[in-house]
């Protein structure tokens, strides 16, 4: 079981210290995908770890699971004879626990995604109704005079955009249409349903309960990054200045309804990145660092405790 332990261990480690090294990641040098990358991943590697460690507790004489490290359990087990019943009863209210957690946020989950689902139905229906779909673009455009702009995510996911933004400079309109496209292209409606069912399912955690601002954030600087890649940062900051987010679903992401002063400092202040799609897995991994090292610390613990008490 000294596996489980520490999965179980790396778990509560990046749950509750996560957001302590994850916020090296909010700076304008650091780019805003790879940032988005990491405080994705946390949150998963956490859930990954705890049901892993859970569903080890669960298999009887789990040494052979273990491998090698297996023999610190068997060692104990000669030491202090065989495994008590207070060992049992530990698997089994450890298991408990993680599958009530894990049950809570896959019943918060799903509630979001089909609360989410009708809401953005109902309006995509109505705007269809009163808008002028654009073939070229794949716009809905609204007559309406104040620019406006913001997506809507799913399998069909939209781009609702006012007339007003077709009036603005040219580059300026690309540029918001680039924005709300990168929403789309990367799946951040997913990513912020997400992030928010952990919160509102374990708002205790302080890593899902940091993870929803976070990554609401950063969805936004990852949209403007990859916007002023093709239009350039100038007319990413036109864009933020012109359009409004006002008025616009909740469900949605609009351009302008983030944090649009520090967006603007951030674009200005971030250096020209490349394409380095390594950096995006080395995130991942990264992320998943804290967890590798609880399961050896902790085999590493129980081993010496092993030998400490052969030693006595």
């Amino acid at each position: 079981m000294t596996i489980a332990i520490g999965l179980l261990v790396g778990a509560m480690v990046v749950a509750v210290f996560g957001p302590v090294y994850l916020r090296a990641l909010l700076h304008p040098r650091v780019r805003p995908g790879i940032a988005l990358a990491g405080w994705v991943a946390s949150p998963l590697v956490a859930i990954g770890a705890a049901v892993a460690g859970a569903s080890l507790l669960l298999v009887p004489h789990n040494e052979s699971v273990d491998g090698l490290i297996g023999m610190a359990q068997s060692c104990i087990n000669v030491v202090h004879g065989d495994t008590a019943a207070w060992e049992y009863l530990a698997r089994l209210c450890g298991a408990a626990l993680v599958a009530g957690a894990a049950l809570r946020v896959l019943t918060v989950t799903v509630g979001l995604v089909r609360k989410d689902v009708a809401t953005r139905r109902r309006h995509l229906t109505s705007v269809r109704l009163l808008s002028r779909a654009d073939p070229d673009s794949a716009v809905l455009w609204l007559d309406q005079a104040v620019p406006v702009a913001y997506s809507m995510g799913g399998r069909r996911g939209a781009i609702v955009a006012t007339t007003g933004v077709d009036r603005l400079d040219g580059e300026v309109r690309d540029a918001v249409l680039a924005h709300e496209r990168a929403h789309l292209s990367g799946r951040h409606h997913g990513l912020v349903l997400f992030v928010t069912a952990l919160a509102k399912a374990l708002p205790f955690v302080p890593l899902f309960r940091a993870a929803s601002p976070a990554v609401r954030l950063l969805v936004e600087l990852a949209a403007d990054a990859r916007a002023a890649r093709h239009c350039g940062a100038g007319s990413v900051c036109a864009a933020l200045c012109a359009v409004t987010g006002e008025a616009t679903p909740a469900t949605s992401l609009a351009m302008s309804r983030e944090s649009v002063r520090l967006r603007l400092h951030w674009l200005q202040a971030a250096p020209a990145f490349g394409r380095h799609r390594a950096r995006y897995v080395a995130a991942v991994l990264a992320s998943a660092t804290p967890a590798i090292v609880a399961v050896g610390a902790a085999a590493c613990l129980v081993l010496l405790y092993c030998f400490a008490l052969k030693v006595l």
